[in-house]
């Protein structure tokens, strides 16, 4: 069994690295809200309510303690985005219509208890946590600028975590976060000048390693209720390192540049709260904070050196999110679950222009999945979750006339998991 195990995390770890990468469905800005087709078919809550090792490994580390088994678990997400942008300046308008396709999306999960005795529980959780994806074909849409533009995020993340059981009633968790991320713009704006003729084409990024951590309690009150609280750390990444060339002009030739950027993940803070009193019922719900504002990266927005404009970051506000699911048992064998999801919009409507590549405007999701035991301790899970509509619109400038974009973004995505527990 324990080679068996090994083998798995190997080549899962493998494969996730090389395939992983994630549309804005099911994301607070550029996290995801689910971790797998269980905890994404209660719209990511966890913190309080531990019912799958990927839901509790992602949201707060002490609620491994309070599985009832040990698990090993492998999913698989088909996110299918629809993001369009449409633009207009002096009298000139045009829509576009993004081509991202369908992209996968990986996650592992892993909780041992060596005993039911035991107050120590390890966990493992190989995934990915967070991401965009974009692709805009080359038009008369004037924010597009006669280009084609594209972009992928891919944040990996590796979670080894311990939990320690205090009492029958407290347990509390930590996880060192160790995060591999890939970032691609094209046209690449972050930290570039926006004067026209001055855009880094042909250019090539590498993947940055960060870390961080992220610490829990979860205590059962014993009455049917429930409760944890997680914070996780700002996860700081190496420079993002790219070289490329600028598109040229007449006026300002092609010049080879390289450089670098500083781009982390936001401090969160999740508080849950769960009820079991009803038969064969759980209600969960979790409060999250996500903390752009204040993450370079995503804040800034367009600065001025020497009097020329550069963008600094992406001018994101940091962001309140709620989340609402219920799990319940139909069968000996048939589990069923619905979740929604709402959370602010990190994107004003002064820097819509700095997020055509990166549109993350869905603020309501909902999901509803299933689960059945195909044999003893054997489970296969699935799940759908429909993000609808978000969009946000405001003014951007080029050759001094102004103008104003939309970003507009919806998406579905299917979910499937299987589950070994002992």
């Amino acid at each position: 069994m324990k080679n068996s195990i090994k083998t798995f995390v190997i080549i899962f770890v493998i494969v996730s690295i090389n395939f992983s990468a994630n549309a804005p469905l099911r994301a607070q800005g550029v996290m995801l809200r689910g971790a797998g087709a269980v905890n994404t078919s209660m719209s990511g809550v966890a913190t309080g309510t531990p019912l799958d090792a990927a839901g509790a490994l992602n949201w707060n580390p002490a609620s491994i303690s309070a599985l009832k088994k040990s698990e090993l678990s492998f999913g698989l997400g088909l996110v299918i985005p629809n993001t369009r942008v449409s633009s207009s300046i002096a009298g000139i308008s045009g829509s576009t219509k993004g081509e991202a396709g369908v992209i996968p999306n990986p996650n592992m999960a892993f909780v041992w208890r060596r005993c039911p005795k035991s107050p120590v529980t390890f966990g493992l959780g190989v995934s990915a946590v967070g991401g965009a994806a974009s692709l805009y074909a080359a038009g008369t849409n004037p924010i597009l600028a006669n280009y084609a533009k594209s972009s992928q995020v891919v944040i990996f993340q590796l979670t080894p975590t311990l939990s320690y059981q205090v009492t029958n009633q407290l347990s509390v968790g930590v996880s060192p976060l160790i995060n591999l991320a890939s970032l691609s713009i094209n046209p690449m704006q972050l930290g570039q000048s926006l004067v026209p003729g001055s855009e880094l084409h042909n250019y090539g990024t590498r993947y940055a390693w960060g870390g961080g951590f992220q610490i829990g309690t979860f205590y059962d009150f014993k009455n049917h209720y429930k409760i944890g609280f997680m914070f996780k750390s700002p996860v700081w990444y190496e420079n993002l390192q790219y070289e490329g060339k600028t598109v040229g002009a007449p006026s300002n030739p092609s010049v080879a540049h390289s450089g670098s950027f500083d781009f982390d993940l936001p401090l969160t803070l999740s508080m849950g709260l769960s009820y079991d009193g009803f038969k064969d019922t759980i209600i969960g719900v979790d409060f999250r904070y996500f903390d752009y504002s204040s993450t370079p990266g995503f804040d800034k927005g367009v600065i001025f050196k020497g009097g020329v404009p550069f963008v600094g970051g992406l001018d994101w506000e940091s962001i309140w999110s709620i989340a609402i699911g219920v799990q319940k048992r139909w069968s000996d064998k048939l589990t069923v679950r619905f979740g929604y999801c709402w959370n602010e919009n990190p994107i004003p409507s002064r820097s819509s222009f700095l997020n055509v590549a990166a549109p993350l405007t869905i603020q309501h999701t909902v999901s509803v999945g299933a689960t059945y035991e195909i044999v003893r301790n054997l489970e296969f899970s699935i799940t759908y979750a429909h993000g609808f509509k978000g969009k946000t619109t405001g003014n951007f400038s080029s050759n001094s006339l102004t103008g104003t974009v939309t970003n507009e973004t919806s998406g579905n995505e299917i979910l499937m998991g299987i589950a070994k527990k002992w």
